[in-house]
Parts: C-alpha cells; sequence; structure tokens
C-alpha cells in the first residue's frame, strides 16, 4: 500500500514541477492560448526537428530555430449541427503547427499564441515589446 502510495505522489509531483531558471545566454519561448477555454491545449512539440522533454516552453541558443507546436481545442455544435446529425458532444480538435523564425536573440523572451478560425489554426510570434515577429497557419483536424 506504501509503494503504491509512492508511486502515486511521484507521478502527481511530475505534473507540478516547477519552470527551470532562464538561461541568460538563450531566448526563452512562454506558451499562450490566445483564446483560453476547457479542453484547449498548447504544447511544443519539436524544435529543429528535435522532440522535446518539456512542453510547456522553448530555450532557444540565438539564431535561428523551427518550432512545432501541438494546438488542441474542442469544437461544439451549432450552424445547424447537432444531435440530428449525430454531433452530441464537442468534436476534439488537433493542429500540428510549424514556426521559423531567423532572429532569436540571447537574453529576449519570446510569445508564441496560438488561435482557431473556422478549422484553421494560426500561432503567432511575438516579441517582449508586443511587436510582431511572425506568423503561420495551418489546417487542424478531428482527432
Amino acid at each position: 500500500m506504501r509503494l503504491r502510495l509512492l508511486a502515486l505522489l511521484l507521478l502527481l509531483g511530475g505534473c507540478t514541477t516547477p519552470l527551470p531558471p532562464v538561461d541568460p545566454n538563450q531566448a526563452w519561448v512562454d506558451l499562450v492560448l490566445r483564446e483560453p477555454a476547457v479542453g484547449a491545449s498548447l504544447l511544443a512539440e519539436s524544435q529543429d526537428g528535435r522532440r522535446l522533454d518539456d512542453g510547456r516552453y522553448f530555450q532557444l541558443t540565438p539564431g535561428s530555430h523551427s518550432l512545432k507546436v501541438s494546438y488542441r481545442y474542442e469544437l461544439y455544435g451549432g450552424g445547424g449541427f447537432g444531435p440530428r446529425f449525430g454531433w452530441n458532444e464537442p468534436l476534439q480538435i488537433q493542429c500540428y503547427l510549424e514556426l521559423g523564425y531567423g532572429d532569436f536573440q540571447a537574453g529576449r523572451r519570446y510569445r508564441l499564441e496560438a488561435e482557431h478560425t473556422f478549422g484553421r489554426g494560426e500561432i503567432t510570434l511575438y516579441d517582449d515589446q508586443r511587436e510582431l515577429m511572425t506568423s503561420e497557419r495551418g489546417i487542424c483536424s478531428p482527432f
């Protein structure tokens, strides 16, 4: 019994680990949902084609990088859809979006925001002054 309790506590502890300290020799990218909602999530998937261990942020060396994120949200019935069409529950939507930027600078903090419009996902990169750096769109699909 004690072993099970210890395993459970260790597992739950992994969900609450603090973010690592910001390295002043690297760029930091925060991930933000533009419109937070129940069932929505935004996670860092890979950097320059390499999968990441922690999906809560990107920490990058200065220079050019490609960032890939996983963006999930729920689409609720409406517009004529609903129980008649078998759509009783929210539809789970998954987007994999990739963005490249060529001038990440050491010691700077960036903000990567995600949103969706009409089945398309969009991610936008801002610098610490909220200046638009770049933006990309992609197709999303049910999962």
